[in-house]
């Protein structure tokens, strides 16, 4: 009986690293303090109605597919579409764009030739950019910066970007020849590490567990609420579910969710701010399905605005 006794005990040692690869990625039960709204919205309460953002839009610049559980643990549904997107907060005072998506070298390398890519699209993230206020980016992550590190007007660009130090060192990698514009990699840095009102109804926070430099950005409208939460959830139902990516992917991807427990911490916190606040819209960076009902609904709207001129960066 050694021989059956030594199959069990292979088929629950192979049990046991199938549960901790693929499926345990749980939130945990609590995570109080992780994400501040009352912060936030503190810190734009006395902000003049007129100087509030007046929309959020997107812009669809590529997508590829990918395994559901490879996306959100413990979901094997099929496939998902994954898109690369850019967002723009309209406002009086200037525009804020979010994230600079991918190019198309980048996303064939990515999907090994299998995603789509939108050209137009993309060209118009990279127009949008020099003539919005300001340019920022939910973490420095390749498939969040690429209209950054490769912009073709660094000079006109680098006025208007507000990073951190953690996504200003992670840019180089992904710049043409491992090097940044001497405009950009210039800048000042901005700090995160307590909200802070970046401009009249919009707050940034860092939130480190992604990546370094990952950060949440709030928008208050005069409709809504929207938090930017970038790759903390690639799909919302990581938030609806308190599942976090599974384990193998970092393996896959080493530079994904260096601070694993954090990010699990912030799940749980998104999910109870969002169930205590259902008119606040949670925007992950890459659920194609859910982004695109969002703009059915109204919620966002596809497709930047151009401002009739180049906003000057507002001073500090």
């Amino acid at each position: 009986m050694k021989w059956l006794a030594g199959i069990v005990f292979v088929l629950a040692a192979l049990g046991a690293f199938f549960w901790w690869a693929a499926l345990d990625a749980a939130a945990p039960a609590e995570a109080d303090g992780v994400v501040d709204i009352a912060a936030y919205r503190a810190l734009v309460a006395n902000d003049a109605p007129e100087t509030l953002p007046t929309a959020v839009n997107v812009e669809f610049v590529g997508e590829s597919k990918a395994p559901s559980f490879a996306v959100e643990s413990g979901a094997f549904d099929g496939q998902r579409t994954l898109s690369y997107n850019s967002f723009q907060i309209v406002a009086p005072e200037g525009d804020t764009i979010i994230d600079g998506a991918v190019d198309r070298e980048t996303l064939d390398q990515m999907s090994q030739g299998k995603g789509s890519f939108n050209e137009q699209t993309y060209d118009d993230v990279l127009a949008t950019m020099t003539r919005a206020q300001r340019v920022m980016i939910t973490h420095e992550h390749l498939d969040h910066v690429m209209a950054i590190a490769r912009h073709p007007e660094p000079a006109a660009l680098a006025p208007r970007l507000e990073l951190t130090s953690a996504q200003l060192s992670g840019l180089p990698e992904h710049a043409p020849n491992g090097q940044l514009a001497p405009e950009i990699a210039n800048i000042d840095a901005v700090d995160l590490t307590q909200p802070r009102r970046i401009a009249p109804g919009v707050v940034a926070v860092a939130m480190p567990g992604h990546s370094p430099g990952t950060i949440l950005i709030y928008a208050k409208t005069a409709a809504r609420e929207y938090l930017f939460i970038g790759d903390i959830a690639w799909v919302i139902g990581s938030v609806e579910h308190l599942r976090g990516r599974p384990r193998f992917i970092t393996w896959l991807m080493p530079g994904v969710d260096p601070g694993r427990p954090n990010v699990l911490r912030q799940l749980r916190a998104l999910h109870d701010v969002s169930e205590a606040n259902p008119g606040l819209v949670l925007l992950p960076a890459h659920d194609d399905a859910y982004l695109r009902a969002l703009v059915s609904s109204g919620v966002l709207s596809e497709g930047f605005t151009q401002p009739a001129a180049a906003s000057a960066p507002i001073p500090e």
